[in-house]
């Protein structure tokens, strides 16, 4: 049997992901890209397995996405003088620009899903979680 928790967070991620999509793909946004704009704003020079590592996703898909988001002039890859196999990415004033739309598709979506729900409970839920994540990180 199912667990109804672990459904119910896997619905929740695939709306979000979904309503990411449809507001970003206007952008050219696709794929993971948006996870590693995010990720490099708040880690510059992170590598792109710091990416991968970070959010569980492939890293096929993380290095196709760092170079697209090359190639549209929102990263700048640079070869990681300790590994010269990993690259260190950095935002571009691009990159940067697109920070406050993608904080406003999280924020839509965020009002959209605590709608009618008590900050007092969204704490608790926000703990809950934040556990559970914590519970399911490998050891080490």
């Amino acid at each position: 049997m199912t667990d109804p928790v672990l459904s119910s967070l896997v619905r929740i991620n695939r709306q979000r992901i979904r309503d990411l999509r449809r507001r970003l793909a206007p952008c050219g946004y696709l794929g993971v890209m948006h996870l590693i704009v995010l990720y490099v704003r708040r880690h510059p020079g992170a590598r792109q397995e710091d990416v991968a590592c970070f959010y569980a996703v492939d890293k096929t898909s993380v290095a196709r996405d760092a170079r697209r988001l090359e190639d549209m002039g929102h990263l700048r890859r640079e070869v990681d003088p300790d590994n010269r196999r990993q690259y260190q990415l950095y935002l571009t004033g691009a990159g940067r620009d697109m920070l406050p739309l993608l904080e406003a598709a999280y924020q839509a979506f965020s009002a959209k899903l605590s709608a009618g729900i008590s900050d007092e409970d969204w704490q608790t839920l926000q703990a809950l979680l934040k556990r559970l994540e914590e519970n399911s990180c490998p050891e080490g």
